[in-house]
């Protein structure tokens, strides 16, 4: 039996591209082609590496730190590094595509981080995100070349323009206690915030620049006054007392406050070049003055060889009682010549108060006071206060007509002077005392003691008017600061006083009961009237003690 093995044909045909993609290799060229396309993705959306120096870091991670626009991240901090000359860090950020336009000249970068502080707390945000970078960027320069390079601020950067407020400068002879973000308030509204403090140039002033932000800014113009906020502040008037506490939040930030008299008009003006002088209080702006202001100040200068010890920058300038300006500097130095301590005072008047009321050319005022001083005008250091020895500068026309003019001397326009005439307030007492001690006070006690004997209802009367008198000397005389008076008033007042007690100790005497002489009559009323003198001096004193000096309005 013959067996048929079948034919097998091998077939010739080549194996097609569809069989090799779908074998095996399928898989990972699919995996290649996904990969290239996120790595596109990632590289497309990639954008340029830039570098920011900062003075140090402030608690950025690599790979975790942000960089945020508009609370937006667009880029994360790669690394950190320090700089060639160990001055500072530099960190390394990796932006996104879009903030690419951003990075131009414009750009400002500073680090975020919780801070707490008189001026409130900031940074809250990176308790729970962590410290970033903020970026700022003006999207009009969009487009610009684009820059790699920067430096960082220390500080948050404010973009200040006329679109949205104005900045003015002022000027006082110390901080004030007062710091970058300060607020600046109108009528207790917050309108504003200090921008920068600084030591100026010459070092005898602190400046201010301040920014206030519109409307508000309708409400200032050259004649603004901008004093420090008080937190606490009392009135005393006929209408009762007044106790005023400022908020917490102004007592843990002081601030600025600012008016302008209602007589001004409120139009905006741009561009102040005007430097405002900030008051320590309100009460110091309400002081009364005279003058318009603005571009009438002008700085002059005294040398004078008194004693200024009690004399401060900031003190006033007065005429007649109204303050035309006041101290901006002061210095002293050993005259050989003299064998005295010359000091020169600078000080800034308003001319324009030294125009007579019918002048009506006020745009040069600075004549006015050079006629003045012509006239007789001139400048003296003033005691304001007795008690403690505060002095001032005060105006007065005590010179001779046409005997003086203002010297220039090495640029400085120097005001005559004359010294000081002012009697110690215990030169006057000693010179009251003295009468008082001229009186025959052993006669009229020989008189009051002769009526005591015969129980004179009247003269046991009037001596106890007079016991009250006693008590009130023995009150000034044992007062503090009296005792800082010379030793000439402490020992007439000791005599007056141990006379006076003699006379109270009669009090206790018993009498007869006839009645007074003529003679003894009319000395008791001499006695009287002197009583009841002393008894108004002591009682004036204790009510206004430089009463002797100014008199009694």
């Amino acid at each position: 039996m013959q067996i048929h093995e079948p034919k097998t044909h091998r077939s010739k045909r080549k194996r097609s591209l569809w069989s090799w993609l779908t074998s095996i290799w399928v898989v990972p060229i699919a995996a290649l082609l996904i990969s290239g396309w996120f790595a596109y993705q990632y590289f497309a959306q990639m954008g340029p590496e830039i570098k920011i120096h900062f003075s140090q870091n402030s608690g950025l991670q690599a790979n975790q730190s942000y960089v945020k626009y508009r609370d937006v991240p667009v880029g994360v901090v790669k690394e950190i590094s320090l700089d060639q000359k160990g001055e500072g860090v530099i960190i390394t950020v990796r932006m996104n595509k879009d903030a690419e336009p951003f990075l131009n000249e414009e750009t400002k970068f500073w680090i975020v981080k919780p801070e707490v502080g008189t001026s409130g707390i900031s940074g809250l945000d990176t308790l729970f995100s962590g410290t970033y970078i903020q970026m700022y960027a003006k999207p009009e320069k969009k487009g610009g070349s684009l820059k790699t390079r920067y430096e960082g601020l220390e500080e948050p950067y404010i973009d200040r323009n006329n679109n949205t407020g104005y900045r003015y400068h002022l000027s006082a002879p110390d901080s004030r206690n007062l710091h970058q973000g300060s607020p600046v308030y109108f009528r207790k509204i917050r309108v504003g915030e200090i921008e920068e403090v600084k030591l100026a140039k010459d070092g005898t002033r602190v400046n201010f620049s301040i920014f206030v932000h519109h409307p508000y800014t309708d409400y200032i113009s050259e004649e603004t006054q901008f004093w420090l906020m008080s937190n606490i502040s009392f009135t005393f008037n006929h209408s009762g007392f007044n106790l005023e506490l400022a908020p917490v939040s102004h007592i843990l930030n002081s601030g600025i406050a600012f008016d302008t008299p209602a007589r001004i008009d409120h139009a905006p003006q741009k561009g102040i070049s005007h430097i405002f002088f900030l008051y320590k209080d309100k009460l110091a702006m309400q002081k009364k003055r005279i003058g318009l202001g603005k571009s009438h100040r002008y700085h002059y200068y005294l040398l004078v060889d008194e004693p200024i010890a009690k004399l401060d920058v900031g003190a006033p300038v007065e005429f007649f009682g109204f303050q035309v300006g006041s101290v901006v500097a002061m210095y002293s130095d050993f005259d050989n010549n003299v064998k005295k301590i010359i000091s020169t005072i600078e000080v800034v008047v308003d001319t324009s108060a030294f125009a007579d009321r019918a002048d009506k050319d006020t745009n040069n005022t600075k004549p006015f006071f050079e006629n003045a001083v012509t006239k007789g005008l001139r400048a003296r250091v003033a005691q304001s206060d007795p008690i403690t020895g505060n002095q001032y500068i005060e105006l007065v026309y005590e010179g001779q007509e046409g005997q003086r003019r203002i010297e220039t001397i090495d640029g400085r326009e120097i005001i005559p002077t004359v010294r000081s005439n002012d009697v110690d307030i215990a030169q006057k007492f000693s010179l009251i005392l003295d009468k008082v001690n001229k009186l025959d006070i052993e006669g009229l006690l020989a008189s009051t003691k002769r009526a005591i004997d015969e129980n004179s209802a009247q003269s046991v009367k009037i001596l106890k008017e007079f016991a009250v008198v006693a008590k009130n000397f023995k009150k000034i005389s044992s007062d503090k600061n009296l005792r800082k008076a010379p030793q000439k008033l402490i020992t007439i007042l000791e005599e007056t006083q141990k006379t006076l007690e003699a006379a109270n100790g009669l009090l206790q005497a018993d009498g007869g009961k006839s009645a007074l002489s003529r003679e003894i009559t009319i000395a008791l009323h001499e006695l009287t009237r002197a009583s009841q003198a002393i008894e108004r001096l002591t009682t004036k004193l204790e009510k206004k003690p430089n009463a002797l000096i100014f008199g009694d309005q």
